[in-house]
């Protein structure tokens, strides 16, 4: 189809330039007729000549500059395939093909953003299976291992409350397993809308505090609870104190039989901070960077029950209600620190 579309149009071509030699011959031989002066002829000739050459240079040169044109565009077309970013035309010329260049610049741009979003979501999506099948392993293994055992009639009573109770522990880790990762799949799919209403932070830190006081008084820890002020700022009730439970919750399991953790609110400028303190050893330095990571465990927690997915839930919770989380460590124990922005 191409093909014959330049075909025809040489064609046209053609038959313009043969008419204008013909016109250029005619006018000539009128000219000659008219003032019977063959000088006269030959300069009209030669002008008319000249003129047809001048048009037929033009055209050449508009053919030219219009293949360069579609060679640069076709490289611009290329430019956006690739998703890169080059320099076709001069930005510095306000020209139709500069301003196309830009577009398809700022084009290529969010196609190459949305492609590394979408690489990114595969990369997490792959990394949560991973995770979540590495967790299911251990307590799906003794439930089939300790229900064969409980096929056996030989056992002894003891043996079997025993059995019964280790498939207890497995389900209840099951269920909390399940539980966590439904919670870190919502927020990473972006599924969880935050209810955001200007409310009272002390009221949802000590509705954290009522959760976890059961589990502190078992083991004799003390929470003291400090705050400079009432302190109204946006923030979603429930998952904020979500957040919250996963520091003391943490504090207090990792903590030794009589110590005190101090639970802390504080204002300053434009922010607001909440602090968990508690007395245990100090976190590595090498571990800081690393101790929000999804089912991280560090050195210490090999007695400790956990899968070592609350301090990730709770920086994902604070970082999408536009906050961030905080670790400082010292002698004397660790302070992990909640910071809102206060609207």
């Amino acid at each position: 189809m191409n093909d014959m579309k330049k075909e025809e149009f040489n064609i046209k071509l053609q038959i313009i330039f043969s008419l204008s030699l013909i016109v250029t011959a005619i006018i000539s031989v009128s000219v000659y007729l008219l003032s019977q002066n063959i000088y006269i002829s030959i300069i009209t000739l030669s002008g008319m000549l000249f003129l047809c050459l001048i048009s037929y240079l033009i055209h050449r040169l508009d053919d030219k500059y219009i293949s360069e044109i579609v060679a640069d565009l076709s490289r611009l077309t290329d430019v956006l395939t690739q998703l890169e970013e080059k320099e076709i035309f001069p930005l510095n010329e306000d020209t139709i093909v500069s301003k196309l260049q830009n577009k398809i610049t700022k084009l290529a741009r969010i196609l190459k953003k949305k492609n590394e979003s979408s690489l990114q979501e595969q990369e997490n999506i792959k990394s949560l299976v991973s995770d979540i099948s590495h967790q299911l392993k251990t307590p799906i293994a003794n439930l089939i291992m300790y229900s064969e055992f409980l096929e056996d009639d030989t056992i002894s009573k003891e043996q079997y409350k025993e059995y019964i109770k280790i498939i207890k522990i497995s389900v209840e880790r099951l269920n909390f397993l399940s539980e966590s990762m439904i919670k870190v799949s919502r927020l990473e799919s972006n599924l969880i809308h935050l209810n955001m209403k200007n409310q009272s932070l002390n009221e949802t830190v000590l509705k954290a505090v009522k959760d976890v006081y059961v589990k502190a008084k078992n083991k004799d820890i003390e929470i003291i609870y400090n705050e400079e002020a009432k302190i109204p700022i946006s923030h979603d009730r429930n998952w904020t104190s979500e957040a919250l439970f996963n520091l003391l919750d943490n504090a207090i399991k990792y903590s030794k039989t009589g110590t005190k953790i101090i639970l802390s609110i504080k204002k300053f400028g434009m922010f607001v901070s909440v602090e968990v303190t508690d007395e245990n050893n100090p976190i590595s330095y090498e571990e800081r960077n690393k101790i929000f990571s999804r089912f991280y465990r560090g050195n210490n927690s090999s007695n400790v029950e956990g899968i070592g997915i609350g301090l990730y839930l709770s920086r994902q919770i604070i970082l999408k209600q536009g906050g961030y989380m905080n670790l400082k460590s010292c002698t004397k124990g660790n302070t992990f620190s909640i910071v809102l922005y206060n609207h």
